[in-house]
């Protein structure tokens, strides 16, 4: 009779192994569906950038300003246009992604088979990542040949904001996993996730970036977790001299790094425990590793 001589610890390494491996297949197939529909890339990348193409020709009075501040208004237009395209991917993207594996059925297929769903929201989470990041990314760097100015703060600008890039896609693509799995139909799931999307957007005063049009307090721009992350990101990036017309750094009231950083990070991982917990309780239906 053969006997197992396994050990806890070997045993361990090889659940993490065979998670890994599942995580990265999900990343690969997902990633694969966002950059390869051309709906989504267009929604998501080219939208944004035509947009801010549009705003700073037709919808912003640059003569109004010193021509020394216009590099800055077009950098700090762009991180708010670059973090709404972040919006849509996160969001949207993901959202309709996980709908219409719904409408597939592909999740009767799924809790057929031994896979983690947490590996399942890692994969979708990766790939969710990656698009976001293009799309903010695709934004900044059609802003530079329009003479938009970006340069870092201080040294530690740029964890700042990757963290806060990261933290504000994770936090719209758990909502995704929400919306997703209450309507579970991909199309109302677009309807629902835009609305969402464009709301949370102008509402806020373009992400925060612009407090003038915000009916609320500014002190709650600093308290939501994704007007906070993209007042980071311009508080970081868009860095103007002092003129003697806007006064000098910066136009937006920023927390301490210490308070921003923490806030962002307490609020994304609740959110991925709620993402974690209907994933799978609803999308799986029961308790697995």
């Amino acid at each position: 009779m053969a006997t197992d001589t396994q050990t806890p610890s070997r045993a361990s390494a090889d659940r993490r192994q065979v998670w890994a491996g599942q995580a990265r297949a999900f990343a690969e197939r997902y990633a694969r569906e966002l950059f390869r529909n051309k709906v989504v890339l267009f929604w998501s990348v080219a939208f944004p950038v035509a947009f801010y193409l549009l705003t700073i020709t037709v919808f912003i009075d640059t003569g109004a300003v010193p021509d020394t501040v216009v590099p800055y208004q077009k950098a700090g237009v762009a991180v708010s246009y670059g973090m709404f395209g972040a919006i849509v991917a996160s969001l949207n993207s993901f959202g309709q992604q996980l709908a219409a594996d719904f409408e597939a059925d592909r999740y009767m297929q799924y809790r057929s088979l031994p896979l983690a769903p947490s590996a399942d929201l890692a994969g979708r989470a990766v790939a969710g990542l990656a698009l976001s990041v293009v799309a903010f990314v695709a934004v900044l760097v059609v802003a530079v040949p329009t003479g938009a100015a970006f340069s870092l703060r201080a040294a530690a600008s740029v964890p700042v904001v990757v963290l806060a890039v990261l933290t504000f896609a994770v936090l719209w693509m758990m909502l995704a996993v929400v919306v997703a799995t209450l309507v579970r139909d991909a199309r109302y799931a677009s309807v629902v996730t835009i609305s969402i999307a464009l709301g949370a957007y102008f509402l806020t005063g373009y992400n925060g970036t612009d407090p003038g049009a915000f009916a609320g307090p500014d002190w709650l721009l600093n308290w939501l977790p994704f007007t906070l992350a993209t007042r980071l990101v311009s508080h970081n990036i868009v860095v103007f001299p002092d003129t003697g017309v806007l006064g000098s750094g910066s136009l937006l009231s920023v927390p301490s790094l210490s308070f921003g950083v923490g806030l962002l990070a307490a609020t994304t991982l609740a959110a991925v425990a709620v993402g974690l917990l209907v994933m799978r309780h609803a999308v799986y239906g029961e308790v697995r590793p």
